[in-house]
């Protein structure tokens, strides 16, 4: 109907020619397969996500009122461990030259705000080194003290107080002839002395230790009396202070103050010392420098008492080259005090004196190294150079050749070398090697009397096992110089000078833990039973050992 009405229109202007139309539906069409390998990734179009985006931040403020939180604590059972603490412990011993010890000690052992402790400690030799007359040469020692402490909130009151007995026989007369054995002679008469000594202290420190402020001060109360004529009473105070202002710098200020009555055969006279030490110490990195100074005003010269401060420099360092290696150097002053019982306790037979002074050092250099050969091995040396005014020397008196004197120089410089070594090999063993070594130049006196010129320690621990335990230690001394009894006829005349043999003593310890309280020991002196003479005319006991067992409960 269509073809009708489009040719009836147009059947001036064309006709219609016949056409062939093949349509072919089962006609298959293919392309060659090709490699997907070689196809070009499509891109993928970025996602918005990946776009760096930039915010505008403002800071702003909430006021929010803090959250109130009520902690409440909860209560829990804790049980103290077990420990094997002991507060008492019981040691009797008993050796040759009848030497009885007693040593009983108890303390407390609970953490509470009171603290104490007490001992009680005898020891004494029934025979001395003078073989035919043993009982006089012997001597005593007997100990009672006791400490406590009460602990406030933020400071610690404490007292000590002892009381103390030593007896001796003045034994070491020269007699220059032979007692035979055969001969019923009596012998010279060996005066016994008894030392009664007693000290009371009473002070109060604090306990932080690590505040910035710092602080101790406590009040000494001091006497001694002998046999003889010898009497002397002290009443002193010493107290520190300590400010902290970082851990580079701190600043620290000593007080000392002690008055002392002192009578003798020869003397009773009134002794003040005050002594003021201000000081600073700084840190600067691997450097530690030490500032100050000593004042000193004291007064213990008979013929011309002094008045006056004395004042003295004090100027330490000390510099750490890496971790293995320290150098140090200091100059320094100072007064050390001296007294009646000071010179009894470096010599026991020490007789009537004429004059009490004190041991003034104007100045004194000093410098030293300190090393680590390993973590085992610490080594340290020294040398000290000091001028000191008042030097004081025992000398054997010529009223009584078995007492001893005091003599002084007023001017005296002393060389000191020193070297020690610390070996820690394990808990099992250890060493510690200490080697001395003095050079004195005098002004009056012609040799320091009786002051050693080199002077050896050593002392060794060794613990095989557990419940054994060693120890070795050895003193040796040499170079002492004693003043004789005669007179040598040169221009001018010289004193008579007696060189005393080198004093060696070989110690020796052991104990055996049987349980956790009971414990047995030995102890051997004077092992290679050497006459040592500390003192001249004084020989010392030969080997003696010395045995018991010790307590806990």
């Amino acid at each position: 109907m269509s073809l009708a009405s489009a040719v009836a229109q147009t059947s001036k202007e064309g006709n219609v020619k016949d056409q062939e139309f093949v349509i072919n539906k089962d006609r298959v069409l293919s392309l060659p397969k090709q490699n997907r390998a070689f196809e070009k990734l499509p891109v993928l179009p970025k996602p918005k996500g990946m776009e760096d985006l930039n915010f505008d931040v403002k800071p702003f403020f909430i006021a929010v009122p803090a959250s109130l939180i009520k902690p409440n604590p909860e209560l829990k059972s804790w049980e103290a461990p077990e420990l094997n603490l002991y507060p008492g412990a019981l040691t009797l011993g008993y050796g040759n030259f009848l030497s009885p010890l007693l040593d009983a000690r108890y303390m407390s052992t609970i953490s509470d705000a009171w603290q104490y402790a007490g001992k009680f400690h005898h020891q004494s030799f029934g025979k001395g080194p003078v073989r035919w007359m043993e009982e006089e040469s012997k001597e005593s020692h007997t100990e009672l003290s006791g400490d406590g402490s009460y602990f406030l909130e933020k400071a610690e009151l404490y007292s000590s107080l002892s009381i103390r007995r030593d007896a001796y026989r003045y034994y070491g007369e020269n007699l220059n002839f032979a007692i035979l054995p055969n001969v019923d002679f009596a012998g010279p008469l060996f005066d016994p002395n008894q030392q009664l000594q007693g000290n009371f202290k009473l002070g109060i420190r604090d306990v932080e230790k690590v505040g910035r402020f710092g602080y101790e001060g406590f009040l000494v109360l001091n006497g001694f009396k002998d046999s003889f004529l010898a009497r002397e009473r002290e009443l002193g105070f010493q107290g520190t202070a300590s400010f902290r202002p970082n851990k580079e710098v701190q600043g620290n200020l000593a007080v000392v103050y002690y008055t002392t009555e002192t009578k003798d055969q020869e003397y009773d006279l009134n002794r003040n010392f005050l002594s003021i030490r201000p000081q600073g110490n700084f840190s600067l990195g691997d450097v530690k420098l030490t500032a100050g100074l000593v004042l000193v005003a004291e007064n213990d010269s008979l013929e011309k008492p002094k008045s006056g401060i004395r004042m003295f420099p004090v100027i330490k360092s000390s510099y750490q080259l890496g971790n293995d290696f320290t150098v140090s150097a200091s100059i320094f002053g100072d007064v050390q005090r001296n007294t009646y019982r000071s010179f009894v306790q470096e010599n026991p037979f020490l007789g009537p004196s004429k004059q009490l002074l004190n041991t003034v050092t104007p100045l004194a250099f000093a410098a030293g190294v300190e090393g680590l050969i390993s973590d085992k091995v610490i080594y340290r040396g020294g040398l000290d150079l000091r001028r000191q005014n008042n030097l004081h020397f025992f000398v054997n008196s010529y009223a009584d050749t078995s007492r001893f004197e005091l003599v002084y120089d007023p001017k005296v410089t002393v060389v000191q070398l020193q070297s020690s070594i610390e070996i820690s090999l394990s808990e099992k063993y250890s060493l510690q090697a200490k080697v001395d070594y003095f050079h004195y130049n005098l002004t009056s006196q012609e040799v320091a009397w009786h002051r050693p010129t080199w002077i050896l320690h050593m002392n060794q621990r060794f613990t095989p096992f557990e419940k054994l335990s060693v120890q070795a230690n050895l003193q040796a001394m040499g170079g002492l110089q004693a003043r004789g009894f005669e007179t040598i006829n040169t221009i001018p005349d010289t004193l008579d000078v007696i060189k005393l043999p080198i004093v060696l003593d070989l110690y020796t310890y052991l104990d055996y833990d049987v349980s956790s309280r009971l414990t047995v020991f030995a102890e051997g002196n004077n092992l290679l039973n050497r006459k040592n003479n500390r003192w001249m005319n004084y020989p010392v006991r030969g080997i003696q050992g010395i045995g018991g067992i010790r307590y806990k409960f």
